[in-house]
Parts: structure tokens; C-alpha cells; sequence
């Protein structure tokens, strides 16, 4: 078992490298799946009723528990001298029991789901029939991955980083074998009953998920027995508070699904290219972003108990400072190569030039509003460190409000690019909102107009290469396109950035 990491950039690399797997697992996935299944209205259905539970997981599950159980675990064994194995066996009976009751819920009112959530499908019967039978077919994932949420987050609190964020491949290695396994002379006949098996495989793989972790669960001192919540008041205030406030740990996910509602009314293939798109934008967003403030959140909340601000402002800069250093040049990288990598990724099998063109146009406009993903990650991360819970909400309202209204005239004007274009600028506005809040509460800011200048040329200095490659290649030869310009602009980027003295102080 990989050693416990001690220092920020050693438990980011170990959740990085980890997350960086699980990524590339994830979009082997995703292109057998579009190649097998096509761009069209089949894997509309399942994208649309994957949604659904990811909505679900992100906030009732993932967000609440990222939001509310680290920082309470930390103050609970701050002061009580314990190891808080009281206080989880209570968290783990609540998120258990709410999520099977979620589940079920879920699989009896699954036509309200898809009316609510995908009504343009109802023009299309067989299409709304089908999101329907998958939407019930997902939800045991919901219970199986909610608890193996509240696994990662007690390991990440013990500074167990690795093994953790790799248990999530489980899924997509699931769903490659069963892709694969459709190649062969038993597989199921029929595109709808191919579909609902694929969903029947991604809802077992919760389950092995959340059994890769009981190990080191349990090596770590905690059981999962159940003990009833009233025991330990402390632990059933914390999720109770968190959960409003778990919204602003899925604020990116949340816009994705305002976008979904309002896909549904346009061509088939829309909320794949939106599905696809979004894949791409949390690629760096989960790879440094989400994996700094995974990091940085029990640190933070170490610190906010201690009452060590010195500490807390430290931690919160060096996250902000590695982040910019990959958010910035991924931004520039996706906007200038959107079409090559799309074509790279997914353009196989039953999935079509038109299709490729569609989800870089998507790409294109989320890229905008990179930043803005980045940012909100880490800032309410930062936020909930520190015990600010008011404020992430009347952000994420906000942004949930600005997107929507964004979403209908930017949709009549540009199809699904609006769609994207919406999220991105609400999204960045929401960005500004949770600098200004982290700023009065704690004073910290980010700003440094040396650093960012630096960053920002070298950045710009690789974009400029990435487009001449582009311009050379890109009509014939996409995939050499994106094998040429992405490691030759990395090295690039990283070149002028030791050059003009950045990256040494970034990494210090």
C-alpha cells in the first residue's frame, strides 16, 4: 500500500497520478461507447438518464459529504482527542439509508425524472420509454457510490490519497469489458436492450467500486456497522448543514444538467456532444483542480480549527498557484485544437464527421469558462475550510439563475454552443463572486499580476504554436495534429515558464 503523503505536492501527485488513470480509463470509455452506439438519439437517452444520477451523486451524495464531513470530522477530533469512529459510524448510517431511500424513489418516479429533467424526449416516445428504463436501472449505483464517497473522504482525511481515487475506474473498466464484450457472437440483440444492459454494468460497478475500499477502510479503524444517528448529534448537524450547501461543490454539474433539460429540445446528438465536451473541460478542472481541493480541504480545516490563519492563507496559495500553472495553458491547449481532439477521441465507429463537429463547437465555449470551473472548485473548497457555508450557496443560486437565463436566448441564437456558452459565462461571474467571498472572510486573495502575466505569456506563446500546427496538419490529419502540437506545447509552455523564473517559485 503507497505510504501515507506528507507534503501538498506529494498527496496532489498521488491524487493526481490516480485521477490522471482513472481519466484515461474514462475516455477509452467514452469513445468505445459513442463508437459502438453512435452520437444520436440512443446515447442521448443514456447520457440524459446518467445525468439524473449524477446530479444526484454530486450534490446529495459527493458534494455533501466532501462539504460537510471533512471539516466536521476534523473538529471533532480536534476536540475530542479521538479518532472520530463514533462520528463516522453515524455519518455512514445517514448517507446509507438516504441514499436507498433516494434509489427507490428514483426507480418508482423515473417517468416524473425524465419529464422533469429531459421533457423534449416526451415528443419521442420510444426515446423517453428508454431514458426512463435506464434512469430505474442506475439508481442502486446512487447507494453503492454515495458510500464510497464518504470511504474517500475519511481516507483522504487520513492522507490516504491514492488507492481512493482510483477505486472510480472501476466503473469505466466495467463498461470497456461489456463494451467489448458486445463484439462478440453473445451479445444482447438490439440497440435498446444493449443500452439498458450498459446501464445494468455501470450500476454493479458501484458496488465492486465501494468494496475496493472496505480494506483500507478498515485498516484505518473504521467499521461499517450501523449505529443509530441520534448517538452523535455532532455528526447528524454536519450533513444536515451540508446539504444546501453541497450544491456549491457541483455547481459545474448542476449548469451541465440546466443544459440537458434544455437539450433535449434540440437535434439528437446534443446532450451526447454536451456529455462529451463536459468530459473534456473536468479532465484538467479534475485533475488539478477538484484533486487541490480534495487535498487542501482537510488541511484547511485543520487549520480553521486551530485557528491558524498564517497556515490556512499558505495551503490556500500554493493550491491557487499550481492550479493557474495547468488551468491556464489547458484553456488556451482545448481552445485552439478543439476539433482535432474531438475527431482524435471520438471520431470511430458509428460516431460522424457532423457529430465530431458538434461536440468541438461545445468544447469550444466551455474552454471559455475553464477558469471560472477551476476557480468555484478550489474557492469553495476553500470557503467550506474555513466554516463559510452562507455564502457558496447564494453563489451557486446565483449562477444556477444567471445559467438559466443565459441558456434560452444563447440556445435559440446558437443551438447546444449556447448551451456551453451560458455555462461558461456563468460559471466565470460565479468565479468572481467566490474570490470576492473567500476575501472577506479570510482575507486571502489570489491576485498576483506578476505571476499571472508570466503564466498568461507562456500560455499564449503555446497557443500560437498549438494553431501553426493545426493550420498544417489539421484538414488530413487530426489525430498527428494532437500528437504533434499537445506534448511539443506542454514542453513549450513549461520551457518559457523556466525562463521567465515561474515555475521554481510555483512549485517552492
Amino acid at each position: 500500500m503507497p505510504p501515507k503523503s506528507t507534503s501538498f505536492l506529494g498527496r496532489l501527485r498521488a491524487l493526481g497520478s490516480a485521477t490522471l488513470l482513472t481519466k484515461i480509463l474514462g475516455y477509452v470509455r467514452d469513445a468505445l461507447l459513442v463508437a459502438v452506439f453512435g452520437g444520436g438519439a440512443l446515447t442521448d437517452a443514456y447520457y440524459a438518464a446518467f445525468r439524473i444520477l449524477n446530479l444526484f451523486r454530486r450534490t446529495v451524495g459527493e458534494g455533501a459529504i466532501n462539504a460537510g464531513f471533512i471539516p466536521a470530522l476534523e473538529k471533532e477530533k480536534a476536540s475530542s482527542g479521538g479518532d472520530g469512529a463514533g462520528f463516522f459510524r453515524a455519518a455512514w448510517t445517514l448517507i446509507f439509508f438516504i441514499s436507498l431511500a433516494l434509489a427507490v424513489l428514483g426507480i418508482i418516479f423515473r417517468e416524473e425524472l425524465v419529464k422533469l429533467t429531459s421533457y423534449g424526449f416526451t415528443v419521442r416516445p420510444e426515446q423517453f420509454e428508454l431514458t426512463a428504463a435506464v434512469t430505474a436501472i442506475l439508481m442502486p449505483h446512487l447507494v453503492f457510490v454515495n458510500a464510497s464517497a464518504l470511504f474517500q473522504s475519511v481516507l483522504n482525511a487520513a492522507g490516504r490519497f491514492f488507492l481512493p481515487a482510483l477505486a472510480p475506474a472501476a466503473f469505466s473498466v466495467s463498461i470497456i469489458v461489456y463494451l467489448l464484450f458486445l463484439r462478440g457472437p453473445w451479445a444482447p440483440a438490439g440497440d435498446a436492450a444493449r443500452i439498458t444492459w450498459l446501464a445494468a454494468i455501470a450500476a454493479f460497478s458501484g458496488l465492486v467500486q465501494a468494496l475496493m475500499l472496505v480494506p483500507m477502510l478498515k485498516k484505518e479503524g473504521y467499521g461499517l456497522s450501523f449505529s443509530s444517528p441520534l448517538k452523535d448529534a455532532a455528526a447528524v448537524r454536519a450533513l444536515l448543514v451540508s446539504v444546501p450547501a453541497a450544491a456549491a461543490m457541483a455547481q459545474d454539474q448542476i449548469a451541465l444538467f440546466i443544459n440537458t433539460i434544455y437539450a433535449s429540445f434540440l437535434e439528437p446528438g446534443a446532450i451526447t456532444a454536451l456529455y462529451n465536451a463536459a468530459r473534456l473541460i473536468q479532465f484538467p478542472v479534475s485533475l488539478f483542480a477538484a484533486a487541490a481541493a480534495a487535498v487542501t480541504l482537510p488541511e484547511l480545516s485543520r487549520h480553521s480549527a486551530r485557528n491558524d490563519s498564517g497556515e490556512f492563507s499558505s495551503a490556500l496559495n500554493e493550491s491557487f498557484r499550481t492550479t493557474a500553472l495547468i488551468i491556464l495553458p489547458a484553456t488556451v491547449g482545448l481552445l485552439a485544437l478543439d476539433l482535432p481532439i474531438c475527431r482524435t477521441l471520438f471520431e470511430h465507429g458509428r460516431f460522424t464527421p457532423e457529430q465530431s463537429r458538434l461536440t468541438a463547437g461545445v468544447l469550444f465555449y466551455l474552454s471559455l469558462g475553464l477558469a471560472g470551473f477551476a476557480v468555484n472548485k478550489l474557492a469553495a473548497a476553500a470557503c467550506y475550510g474555513a466554516g463559510e457555508t452562507a455564502a457558496p450557496v447564494r453563489i451557486v443560486l446565483f449562477q444556477t439563475a444567471l445559467n438559466a437565463a443565459l441558456c434560452f436566448p444563447l440556445m435559440r441564437l446558437m443551438g447546444a454552443r449556447g448551451l456551453a456558452l451560458a455555462t461558461a459565462l456563468s460559471s466565470l461571474a460565479a468565479a468572481g463572486l467566490f474570490l470576492r467571498a473567500l476575501r472577506r472572510r479570510t482575507g486571502f486573495s489570489p491576485w498576483n499580476t506578476g505571476f499571472f502575466l508570466k503564466a498568461l505569456s507562456a500560455a499564449a506563446l503555446m497557443g500560437a504554436f498549438c494553431l501553426a500546427v493545426r493550420s498544417a496538419l489539421a484538414a488530413h490529419h487530426p489525430a498527428l495534429t494532437v500528437a504533434a502540437a499537445v506534448p511539443g506545447g506542454i514542453l513549450l509552455y513549461f520551457a518559457a515558464l523556466k525562463l521567465l523564473g515561474t515555475e521554481a517559485r510555483a512549485a517552492a
